[in-house]
């Protein structure tokens, strides 16, 4: 499992539960490899009508199975996220603290065995990924970073915006996330020689 969550933060909060700053998962992506190698993309975005966190945590574990490894980039965030929810619904603490103890950091991995001087200094998945993929860059996106990605959900909260406006919103953030994944993919396989 390669996994993402994007996340929004509110100074003051919208949502009952929630407080000042406090990550709120809002979006997440997950491209699936099995056995044989073949990819399967799973993904959920919010609606942005109600505190999407019940309906994150339910959708993730519906998809994610008991076993195999979790990768994730910068895992920290994911593990803490993991965490914060595992508190906020008592009734799947188990399952949200099994997947938490499942995950890998690529970003570890990167930072130990892999430089590229194009990288200049930074291991983020956005100046590792052109070194080993450029045809997989972030700038033909509209949606091209996690600032962007509050933002555009952001606007999505709004009642004022046109149907189409949201749709397209919504369009461009699942494909901000599910580049992220399709990356630790990439990423992965070149880590493991199977990209050349």
């Amino acid at each position: 499992y390669y996994l993402d969550f994007e996340t929004i933060t509110f100074a003051a909060p919208i949502w009952v539960g929630t407080r000042p700053y406090q990550q709120v998962p809002f979006q997440w992506s997950c491209h699936v490899e099995s056995h044989t190698g073949k990819l399967k993309h799973h993904e959920w975005l919010a609606d942005g009508q109600q505190d999407p966190r019940r309906q994150f945590v339910e959708s993730l574990i519906s998809m994610i199975g008991p076993r195999r490894t979790i990768l994730a980039y910068n895992a920290s965030f994911e593990r803490k996220r993991l965490e914060e929810l595992a508190l906020a619904f008592p009734e799947h603490e188990a399952t949200l603290l099994s997947l938490m103890e499942r995950i890998v950091d690529l970003l570890g991995i990167a930072r130990d065995y892999y430089y590229h001087p194009d990288m200049r200094g930074s291991w983020s998945i956005k100046a590792v990924l052109p070194t080993i993929a450029p045809e997989l860059n972030y700038k033909t996106l509209s949606v091209s970073n996690g600032g962007m990605a509050q933002n555009t959900f952001l606007q999505l909260l709004s009642p004022k915006v046109s149907a189409e406006d949201k749709n397209q919103w919504r369009s461009d953030l699942l494909a901000y996330c599910q580049r992220d994944t399709y990356a630790m993919v990439e990423i992965a396989h070149f880590f493991e020689g199977k990209r050349k």
